[in-house]
């Protein structure tokens, strides 16, 4: 990962700002980095997955809905990023648990958008979203 976006990314993280404030900019730093057209941001609950922070044109479709519905779900019982040609989903993993405790959710303009590099990116970029969901 580039040091100027994950220094961003750390300072959008770490704000002094509401969370989903720190959410929203941390979204804009991976989209604008990405050159993607949209990035949600969500937290993993009990039995919800929840936006936290997003940006792009379009609003997400739900901004709530059940921890086994699509992708997202998907990525949160693997534990595993999950792509499709247009979207990536990447769960963000407790530092010492191992369970998703969110998602990082990113959508491309083109299908065939996600190369291994760009998935690694943005699983760098989910690890560095942690300090959201201390």
């Amino acid at each position: 990962m580039n040091q100027l976006v994950a220094e961003a990314l750390l300072r959008a993280v770490d704000a002094e700002t509401a969370r989903e404030e720190r959410a929203r900019a941390a979204a804009e730093v991976i989209c604008d980095a990405g050159g993607y057209r949209w990035v949600g941001i969500y937290d993993v609950g009990d039995e919800l997955i929840t936006v936290i922070g997003q940006t792009g044109p379009i609003p997400p479709v739900h901004e709530r809905f059940p921890i086994t519905q699509g992708l997202s779900g998907e990525a949160v019982t693997t534990r595993a990023t999950v792509t499709t040609d247009s979207e990536t989903v990447v769960p963000v993993l407790g530092a010492e648990s191992g369970i998703p405790i969110g998602t990082l959710d990113v959508e491309c303009a083109r299908d065939g958008a996600f190369s291994d590099d760009s998935v690694a990116f943005l699983e760098e970029c989910a690890a560095l979203l942690r300090p959201l969901y201390d």
